[in-house]
């Protein structure tokens, strides 16, 4: 495998991939969209600039850490532009935005059962990246109160779900478009990974990059509670270019964790 230029796109220093990226035996040029250790820093005014200076820098990577811009679609601009780039496309973002717990449960997923009204406690309060345990109609209110002094439009999506005693996880797995890694030597988390695995194939999710799965392990089962990008957790020995370079050839397959 030769040498891959790699383009890391953020905007705050605390980068997620820097060191896995400059401790790779496959790193040619490094860049980055902001003044970083050891990069060379491109600056952009949108993503189709940022896709013509890329194939003008030949650039062969470029990962996407930032939230806002993978939301705001870079990935799709990227792509469309011959651009490899590791990010959750435009319709991957929907299982992060949404809560609809219908497609999961359609692939065998378990998850949480949301509530009309509480009919024992504790439940769990959620909105959009909150989730808080009430033990009492009063507690519920005063939650709301509280998430209401933050965001008026979070507390007007707050719901209710069974409260799921258990372990927190976060499992982190890298999707190529055909096949899923799944960073994890649990037997129910693989299991686990199947099925999501089933789920992005069959709908014809059509990305590269990290899913960060928010689950609960609990009474042998395991629930998912919602998606996110975020993958600085992740923990891998397996050379970070060489496993991206696998993922855009959609050779995940052959990888072993």
């Amino acid at each position: 495998m030769k040498s891959l230029n790699v383009l890391i796109a953020l905007d705050t220093k605390e980068s997620r991939t820097l060191d896995f990226v400059k401790q790779s035996k496959y790193l040619g040029r490094l860049y980055a969209t902001i003044e970083l250790e050891g990069a060379v820093e491109v600056s952009f005014n949108t993503f189709q600039e940022l896709a013509q200076k890329c194939k003008a820098l030949k650039v062969d990577i470029v990962i996407a850490e930032n939230e806002k811009w993978i939301l705001q679609g870079i990935a799709d601009v990227l792509r469309k532009n011959f651009v490899n780039c590791i990010a959750l496309s435009s319709r991957a973002n929907e299982l992060i935005l949404s809560d609809n717990y219908e497609l999961l449960n359609k692939y065998d997923i378990l998850t949480p059962k949301k509530l009309l009204y509480p009919s024992k406690f504790p439940v769990a309060v959620r909105t959009k990246g909150i989730c808080r345990a009430g033990n009492s109609l009063e507690e519920i209110i005063e939650i709301r109160k509280e998430i209401a002094k933050q965001s008026e439009e979070l507390a007007q999506n707050i719901y209710l779900e069974e409260f799921i005693d258990g372990e927190h996880i976060n499992l982190i797995s890298l999707f190529d478009g055909k096949n899923l890694l799944s960073f994890t030597d649990n037997e129910l988390e693989r299991e686990y990974s199947a099925k999501l695995h089933n789920l992005l194939v069959k709908e014809k999710f059509e990305f590269i990059g990290f899913l960060n799965s928010k689950l609960i392990l609990a009474d042998n089962k395991v629930y998912c509670i919602g998606f996110s990008s975020d993958f600085s957790g992740l923990r891998t020995d397996i050379d970070f270019i060489y496993l991206l370079d696998c993922a855009i050839y959609q050779k995940l397959n052959e990888i072993c964790i």
